[in-house]
């Protein structure tokens, strides 16, 4: 029963490979070793051991659960000494997106199972001892030990390779390597200040013009490369397409590499912001403590007011005073009064009209607007209602309208509305951005719009590329002109071919493109609207 027990991670990894979880677990017979051993040198304090044995049990079962499950979701392997950094987040976004009877019975009930287990292992240990005083049972469990040990020889049977020791301590060497890691991180963060520093007319070249970037959750590359995905959006790239040019907008499409897939949106989020690649959360939070300067500060640099929409964090992030925004608005700064839709606690619409409202029909200054799109995310089972008329939106209470918010099913078994709720969750996130841009966006604005990650890998299949689609949408043709030059492709869809480069690699392509770094020789003077902004306060 024990060795089933520490096997069962294989149903996760294979798939249903009922051979390897039914063949010998080599970390259970170690285990039995020790309370052998213990037994035959009769040796006392053996409930402490129990204790003991009991508690590594479960910490190698847990291990082997993660080692399972983090490449199923996220299509990378389990690393310790980053992902035990998400146990707290994953408790709050669980306790802010679930019911709160839900959460708190599944908390017990959890408790409940853990507490149980780690009972059964300390009561199965004890009576594993109580066997091992008979003679023959310490016999028969040595020679049964030395004929698996000789066959894993001589045979293709590979009992001692049903083990959790060498991936355990692959990690445990990674944690004791960490100071290397946090250097070569800091050297990283250093190469981006002394690069940002010689930018003496950051982003000048955009003449003042608003910047509006659009961060689509789990917009990736399988929307374009597998085939029951892009038949299904086809019809709507098209009309994005067709209804931004009319309107007089051209676009450069390309694909760029996430640092994360099927979540942990902070980091794209981050990796772009900085120019620098951030991977996992230790670099995360190292990079807060850095001096790196991110996207925002260059745009402050030169009279833009710069703004973040993050309907989707809900409670206190005082890491975001590290990006430098002008005014950061968060669940509780947008007043919403519609339904809570689970992962995504309002709608995308709602934000951007609230944005909208209160930050783009108010301006004085050059805008640089960051979103960050939710309405797509994990499981893609409730789609909202694009409603044409903007005004009804107001404060969000339409959303309890029945039709407001379409419902789909998630099939037993599955775990998201499949391929028809995701393409489904990103039709909408395209019309809203082509409607919104076509409707109430003037002049020549810069449109940057991406996704974040791709989706998990039971939508996209397992092993895929980490890419996501990046546009650049603009009236000024000349504001696409040297990323084209760079290989980006004309139109809406993409035609790069993998490998992509990094996310992080925007940044400084963008100051390249738009900025000087000759004090004395700006690659162009400051715009029509910057220059009457400037006017206007002089005079006042």
């Amino acid at each position: 029963m024990s060795s089933l027990l520490f096997r069962l991670p294989g149903l996760i990894e294979d798939g249903g490979g009922f051979a390897r979880i039914l063949s010998p677990s080599f970390d259970v017979a170690l285990l039995a070793l020790v309370v052998c051993l213990f037994t035959w040198a009769d040796l006392p304090g053996f409930t402490a051991v129990a204790a003991v044995l009991a508690m590594f049990a479960m910490t190698v079962l847990s291990f082997q659960a993660a080692d399972a499950l983090i490449p199923v979701f996220f299509d990378r392997p389990f690393e310790l000494f980053t992902d035990i950094t998400y146990v707290p987040d994953l408790y709050a976004l669980l306790r802010d997106t679930m019911p709160g009877w839900l959460f708190y019975t599944g908390l017990i009930a959890l408790a409940g199972v853990l507490g149980g287990l780690g009972f059964g292992l300390f009561t199965g240990f004890r009576l594993l001892r109580r066997g091992f005083q008979h003679r023959n049972v310490r016999h028969g469990f040595l020679l049964l030990l030395a004929v698996l040990l000789v066959l894993d020889l001589l045979s293709p049977f590979r009992f001692t390779a049903n083990t959790a020791l060498p991936r355990i301590t692959e990690e445990a060497v990674k944690i004791a390597q960490k100071d290397r890691f946090v250097q070569e991180q800091q050297e990283a963060f250093s190469k981006q200040v002394q690069e940002s520093s010689r930018v003496m007319r950051p982003l000048e070249g955009l003449e003042g013009e608003d910047v509006y970037l659009f961060i689509v959750e789990s917009y990736g590359y399988t929307l374009y490369s597998e085939p029951v995905h892009f038949d299904m959006i086809l019809p709507e790239l098209r009309e994005f397409e067709d209804r931004l040019t009319r309107a007089g907008y051209r676009i450069a499409s390309t694909f760029v590499d996430s640092p994360a897939f099927g979540g942990n949106s902070w980091l794209a989020d981050s990796s772009l912001a900085t120019g620098v690649r951030i991977d996992n959360e230790a670099a995360y939070q190292l990079l807060h403590e850095s001096d790196v300067k991110p996207m925002a500060q260059f745009f402050n640099e030169i009279g833009y007011r710069t703004v973040v929409a993050m309907p989707a964090t809900t409670y206190a992030w005082p890491e975001g005073e590290f990006y430098r925004f002008t005014e950061k608005y968060y669940y509780k700064d947008f007043g919403y009064r519609g339904p809570n839709l689970k992962w995504a606690p309002m709608t995308d619409q709602f934000v951007v009209d609230f944005i909208h409202r209160n930050e783009v029909e108010r301006a004085g200054q050059p805008l640089f607007i960051q979103y960050v799109m939710i309405s797509s995310h994990y499981p893609f089972n409730l789609i909202p209602k694009y409603f044409e008329d903007w005004s009804q939106i107001g404060d969000g209470s339409i959303y309890h309208r029945e039709d407001s918010v379409t419902v789909l099913p998630i099939k037993p078994g599955n775990q998201t509305a499949g391929a028809e709720g995701y393409v489904a969750s990103m039709a909408y996130e395209m019309k809203l951005i082509r409607e919104y841009l076509s409707n109430f966006v003037d002049g020549e604005a810069l449109i940057i719009v991406l996704g974040d990650h791709q989706p998990y890998s039971g939508i996209t299949g397992k092993n895929k590329p980490w890419s996501v689609p990046f546009h650049l949408i603009s009236r000024n043709p000349d504001f696409l002109e040297s990323f084209l030059d760079r290989g980006y492709t004309k139109g809406l869809i993409p035609t790069q071919k993998p490998p992509h480069p990094g996310l992080e690699t925007f940044l400084p392509m963008l100051l390249e493109s738009f900025s000087s770094t000759d004090p004395a020789t700006g690659r162009r003077s400051a715009g029509r609207r910057s220059a009457a902004v400037k006017s206007e306060q002089a005079t006042n």
